[in-house]
């Protein structure tokens, strides 16, 4: 099948784009939170970033891209 979803959904060679939240404290990650693939999306990070924030009060929440 020409054009079909599989063959669109199985190129390996796209890059994943997505998000990933990490909380460091005293200069070492504690948490870090990432999905397998694609990453989070921006809702979902902002999202972790909160709860991580209310997790470990006065960590450092970074929301990165991810590789």
């Amino acid at each position: 099948m020409v054009g079909s979803e599989h063959d669109k959904a199985d190129d390996s060679s796209v890059p994943a784009t997505g998000f990933m939240v990490v909380a460091y404290q005293r200069a070492v990650a504690v948490c870090e939170v990432v999905s397998v693939g694609a990453g989070l999306n921006g809702t979902d990070a902002t999202y972790f970033a909160h709860e991580l924030r209310e997790e470990f009060p006065g960590a450092i929440v970074a929301i990165l891209p991810k590789n």
